[in-house]
């Protein structure tokens, strides 16, 4: 019994048809069911019965099946692993990010620069201890995330922690997230205490360390007597888009990536500035994908910052 006849065994029984098994393997119908009948004499078994409606397995063909499938796929495997280590090596870059729609536009920029034959490129939104602990482990390259005078004492010592470094991009005045036929958007600029009286969207956190927050100036919720808890940017949108949930962050919505239905407007209250940036391991020079990475972020902020 050779690996060919194997195969063409798994693949008649898979396609249940002779004909379309045949197809599938590049050969006629009559070399393959010639192929078949050797390996049946061979054996001195019948595999399959056939009939007008196809092909199905006898008790011995399912027998021998299902000696052979961990065969063929053992074989399949290694031509894959082999393969992989004779191609030309792949263009990589991984970033985590808190959820932030201008990095899911500076990730896309990046991909439309891209003309390389091999390519693995990463986008994870994710809380930021994720991103932390991504860069640390170095599953990502670049984390991208965001202190306040608040946070940074806290968020600084940790990034110290796990040998990472932060390095600012751009300072940011915090905006309120809302509905465009909200109550409150018709004004140009909105106070804390008016947010109070409606519910407060929040994205989850592992851990109740409001240093993780992802919502400037308010991220705990403990201020707000209504709190909704979610889990991702779209879910944040629609539930936004649909009752007088408020939210605040960047205010930075880039055409395309945020969401029509939803508006942000400035705080006018003093308020500490979200001060935007990436972390990466601490005396590792970022490669040229992620320098460029980073270009790209810079430019997509400076586009559309309100």
């Amino acid at each position: 019994m050779t690996l060919t006849q194997m195969s063409y065994l798994m693949e008649i029984y898979k396609c249940g048809s002779m004909n379309k098994a045949a197809q599938n393997l590049f050969i006629s119908q009559s070399a393959l069911s010639s192929t078949i009948r050797e390996l049946e004499n061979e054996l001195g078994v019948v595999i399959f019965y056939r009939s007008n409606r196809g092909t199905a397995l006898t008790d011995e063909g399912r027998e021998l099946l299902a000696q052979v499938t961990p065969i063929v796929e053992q074989s399949r495997k290694l031509q894959r692993y082999y393969s992989r280590r004779s191609a030309p090596e792949k263009v990589k870059l991984s970033i985590s990010a808190q959820r932030y729609p201008f990095c899911a536009r500076a990730f896309v920029e990046f991909l439309h620069e891209r003309e390389d034959p091999f390519i693995e490129a990463s986008l994870k939104e994710t809380e930021m201890s994720s991103v932390i602990e991504d860069v640390a482990r170095q599953e990502s390259d670049l984390g991208i995330l965001f202190l306040s005078d608040m946070t940074e004492p806290y968020i600084r010592r940790t990034l110290g922690a796990r040998n990472l470094e932060f390095y600012q991009l751009v300072k940011i005045r915090p905006h309120v997230f809302l509905r465009k036929g909200h109550p409150l958007a018709g004004q140009p600029a909105l106070h804390i205490q008016q947010l109070k009286d409606y519910p407060y969207v929040v994205f989850t956190r592992r851990d109740n360390n409001f240093n993780y927050a992802e919502e400037a100036v308010v991220g705990t919720g403990a201020e707000f007597n209504r709190v909704v808890y979610v889990n991702d940017r779209a879910t944040a949108y629609n539930i936004m888009a649909h009752t007088d949930c408020v939210s605040t962050g960047s205010g930075v919505l880039p055409d395309g990536y945020g969401d029509e239905r939803i508006m942000a407007l400035p705080l006018a209250d003093p308020v500490d500035d979200m001060r935007l940036g990436y972390i990466k391991i601490r005396g590792i020079p970022m490669s040229d994908l992620g320098c460029r990475f980073v270009a790209l972020l810079e430019q997509t902020m400076a586009e559309t910052q309100v």
